[in-house]
């Protein structure tokens, strides 16, 4: 049940310390970000944006690369891969469109990869804390472009982002079907490491549940946004 040094267990202690090691660095970004000038909040918001670039191609360009490649599992096509490489993108150029989807793609669509993680290696190697840091920057900095550069989610934006990924599962969902992969795990396999898919049911009733819940999850992201502008209309 407890990850060792040596292995990684998910909801293991290792896994736990690992969580709680990013959500302080997120905690401490927040608290730095939010005492700079905005001078020099602009320079760290370019360099963490090059750093999350740079982690994407390194994570994304290892894979593509022989004798590791594998059209099946190694195309950047996973959720994961378009928000991590969205969250460097925001902080070097921070369009409202590309923020919306950081904020509900990565929060509601990208949590399950540090909930329930399918890692191919152990701790000891330098791959194992490239996915974290990748993974983990996604909602680190999706909740940074909240706390601290102020982006305030509409329902606009809602819309926007529940299209996009109606679109993006179109396309992935028809890769998919036509050449039996499991891309943004909606294909007609289950992912490597447990996770709530295996509750769904089977396949391709599951994607239906899927889509119901990433859009539940992304209007209860989008509830406090509406509530907090309802009160504020009524003072």
């Amino acid at each position: 049940m407890f990850g060792t040094v040596d292995s990684f267990e998910p909801f293991s202690a290792l896994h736990a310390g690992i969580l709680l090691l990013f959500a302080g660095a997120t905690a401490l970004l927040i608290m730095v970000g939010r005492r700079l000038a905005p001078l020099a909040r602009s320079r760290l918001d370019r360099n963490l944006g090059l750093i999350m670039v740079a982690l994407w191609v390194v994570s994304n360009g290892w894979w593509l690369l022989p004798p590791r490649f594998d059209v099946a599992r190694s195309l950047p096509l996973h959720v994961c891969d378009i928000t991590s490489l969205l969250a460097g993108i925001v902080l070097l150029a921070p369009r409202r469109p590309l923020r919306a989807l950081l904020y509900f793609w990565g929060i509601g669509m990208s949590l399950q990869a540090i909930v329930t993680p399918e890692i191919a290696f152990e701790p000891d190697s330098f791959w194992f804390w490239i996915f974290w840091m990748s993974h983990a920057g996604i909602i680190g900095i999706a909740v940074y472009d909240v706390v601290v550069r102020g982006f305030r989610p509409t329902w606009a934006d809602f819309r926007l982002s529940v299209f996009a990924g109606l679109a993006y599962l179109a396309l992935v969902l028809a890769i998919n079907i036509m050449l039996g992969f499991n891309y943004g795990y909606v294909g007609n396999a289950q992912p490597g490491e447990a996770s709530i898919i295996d509750f769904l049911g089977p396949w391709p009733q599951r994607v239906v549940l899927m889509v119901a819940l990433v859009i539940g999850l992304m209007a209860l992201l989008m509830a406090p946004w509406h509530f907090a502008r309802r009160l504020t209309k009524t003072r």
